[in-house]
């Protein structure tokens, strides 16, 4: 999709139809990149607070190590002995 718009004080309207095709709304964050004389403006994907907060715990347990570590801490062959 080719839009052509005017920039003023610095912004550029997106409008509507790139808007909805990217699934964006207004306060959304983007990206802008200038590249070879090309501007390029990519959407900005956030994590919600729930998923932050469940790779938090996923990586605070690969630094406590895995199960073959627990195993090999503690001597379970003389249990039911």
């Amino acid at each position: 999709m080719i839009v052509k718009r005017r920039i003023h004080a610095g912004q550029v309207y997106l409008g509507k139809q790139i808007m909805e095709s990217l699934n964006m709304k207004d306060g959304d964050e983007v990206i802008v990149e200038a590249r070879n004389g090309v501007v390029i403006i990519r959407p900005v994907r956030s994590i919600d607070e729930h998923t932050k907060k469940l790779l938090l715990m996923l990586e605070k347990t690969e630094l406590m190590g895995s199960s073959d570590d627990y195993f090999q801490e503690y001597d379970y062959e003389d249990i039911g002995e």
